[in-house]
């Protein structure tokens, strides 16, 4: 695992590879700005959403339990009060995270549109005498994609009760985050390198060098400015860790025939 980290971080200093890391920085900057922030804002304050009977129903659900809560003698106060710290520190936590994972969801769109010539940077200056061909198509990935992804929404509604949980629902938003930048990032990466029988057997979640690699750069999510450089250093360690695979294929192979 830390010698992909070094890897990744060693080839920061190529003029191919550098320049493209601030690709997704402005081109995400620019995107959220204009789509997330201005449509979102446009949204809030909205008659969509300030007049939706629904919206007035809940404000007026929560002004009768507070009234409720707080006309209980001589604690009354005091539970709002914690309930109020509570909420705010819930809401708090998760909006951070969710906006960073909005920033990263940019990030990975434009770096997908950057893989090949990643690759092939990370290729031509290590692996130089490594064919690699790839498998699969487009359209495909992006259809896997999508059931992935709406695997883990599914996911995500069935467990929502685990959001009002302190510490648990950080470490599950954070959990599904990360399945799914992972499984995206090394399809994306593994289509391009690996023929399609020997990325079914390096793909799953429990080949740990490259899960804890992505991880320590998901990591990276929790701060929304850093997390704009997170798809390329995962495509990056993935570049490596599977060309390294790729070109140990011909002594895989042998080894495999000895094992029969």
């Amino acid at each position: 695992m830390l010698d992909l980290f070094w890897k990744t971080l060693a080839d920061l200093k190529e003029p191919a590879i550098l320049w493209r890391l601030f690709i997704p920085f402005v081109a995400a900057i620019i995107l959220v700005s204009l789509l997330g922030y201005g449509l979102f804002g446009v949204f809030m304050f909205s008659d969509f959403i300030t007049n939706n009977p629904l919206v007035l129903q809940i404000t007026e659900y929560k002004v009768e339990a507070e009234e409720t809560i707080g006309s209980v003698p001589f604690i009354g106060a005091a539970i709002l009060w914690i309930l109020g710290v509570a909420v705010a520190v819930i809401a708090g936590v998760l909006g951070v995270l969710l906006g960073s994972y909005l920033i990263l969801l940019f990030a990975m769109i434009i770096t997908g549109f950057m893989t090949d010539s990643l690759v092939k940077a990370v290729h031509d200056k290590h692996y130089p005498h490594t064919d690699y061909q790839g498998h699969g198509t487009m359209s495909g990935m992006l259809w896997k994609l999508f059931k992935f992804g709406m695997l883990l929404l599914l996911l995500f509604l069935v467990t929502i009760p685990m959001l009002f949980i302190p510490l648990i629902n950080i470490i599950w938003f954070w959990l599904l985050g990360f399945l799914f930048f992972r499984y995206s990032l090394a399809l994306d990466v593994g289509q391009v390198i690996l023929p399609e029988e020997m990325f079914k057997q390096v793909k799953g979640l429990s080949n740990w060098t490259p899960t804890l690699t992505l991880g320590g750069f998901f990591m990276l999510s929790l701060i929304p400015i850093l997390s704009l450089f997170a798809p390329v250093f995962a495509v990056i360690a993935l570049s490596h860790y599977y060309f390294d695979v790729l070109s140990t294929m011909p002594k895989r192979q042998d080894e495999a025939i000895k094992s029969v």
